[in-house]
């Protein structure tokens, strides 16, 4: 069942989303949905990066909390310019993660070399 969210949104949000309504030619409802699983995922990643960066979080952990696979966390850490701190527990952890979901796996020269 799907919740109800009331949502105040300025004026240059709205202005933005009635010029995309008019581009997309799509319902309110369903593109107001849209942009908000979008910002959600981003919020995610940005949230997940920044504590991997901080090293409160293992590359795992933080490909969880974004919601991705541990290699598109990898791609998004070199993408971002983080630096890949890597310990042998955060080995350990994320081939147990790989383990349960073998579409994840990937050669040494896959991860490492891009």
């Amino acid at each position: 069942m799907q919740k109800i969210i009331s949502i105040r949104p300025t004026e240059e949000i709205e202005r933005k989303l009635e010029r995309l309504i008019g581009i997309e030619k799509t319902e309110r409802s369903a593109l107001i949905r849209r942009i908000l699983d979008i910002g959600i995922d981003e919020e995610l990643k940005k949230h997940a990066l920044e504590l991997f960066r901080d090293k409160k979080v293992s590359l795992a952990k933080a490909a969880e909390i974004a919601n991705i696979s541990v290699r598109e966390m990898m791609d998004l850490i070199k993408e971002k310019g983080v630096s890949l701190h890597i310990t042998i527990e955060d080995i350990r952890e994320d081939f147990e993660a790989a383990m349960k979901n073998r579409s994840t796996w990937h050669t040494f020269s896959d991860i490492f070399d891009g």
